[in-house]
């Protein structure tokens, strides 16, 4: 077997890591880099997971929005450590995040709300997220509904529509390498330095 030498290259910060594969991402992926996998665990220590949207991301950690009454938000509430995972197909690469989710205050939630398209914001309002749904027909009344409502005018922010910010403990990047001998190196905070180790794959 050759000696394959393109293994992933040791970053002191793992957001620095972060931002170079999330950038080489944005150019290759044909939909949604910024899609992530969301996992939570029930009251019942049942576990789930979902794909949402990643909006941003700094120092302090990685935001999605949500409805915050919904089955994600309600087992946050009880459960608020979380995991993300992004999975880039296109580049062979995946990321996975271990951290603790955090309510975003009422300015950041004003502000990616402002943000959003009419119809998205018309769908928070016309969506009991997560609840039984009878039919598609009472969804689509009920987008008509606010639309008529809110027509011409500002749409305010419903109380239930916010999001979270998820402040990492852990990375692991993980990079696809021939024979299933996969690269793997994981950052895990301890005491607030970021300590990292390979990982066999």
């Amino acid at each position: 077997m050759k000696k394959n030498t393109n293994i992933i290259k040791i970053e002191r910060d793992p957001l620095k890591l972060f931002k170079k594969w999330f950038s080489l991402a944005k150019l290759k992926e044909i939909n949604d880099p910024n899609a992530m996998s969301l996992s939570t665990v029930s009251s019942n220590m049942q576990p789930s997971s979902r794909l949402v949207l990643m909006k941003h991301f700094d120092q302090n950690g990685f935001v999605f929005n949500t409805n915050i009454k919904s089955k994600k938000g309600s087992e946050i509430k009880k459960n608020a450590k979380v995991c993300l995972n992004f999975y880039w197909k296109s580049i062979r690469r995946q990321i996975r995040i271990e951290g603790r989710a955090t309510l975003l205050n009422i300015y950041e939630a004003d502000l990616y709300f402002s943000n959003r398209p009419t119809g998205s914001k018309i769908g928070a309002w016309a969506s009991s997220q997560s609840k039984s749904l009878k039919s598609r027909s009472e969804l689509i009344n009920r987008v008509k509904k606010f639309e008529k409502k809110y027509a011409n005018i500002i749409i305010p922010r419903p109380s239930y529509w916010s999001g979270y910010i998820v402040n990492p403990n852990l990375f692991e990047f993980w990079k696809d390498m021939p024979y299933r001998l996969h690269d793997r190196i994981q950052y895990k905070k301890i005491k607030g330095v970021w300590k990292t180790t390979r990982l066999y794959p």
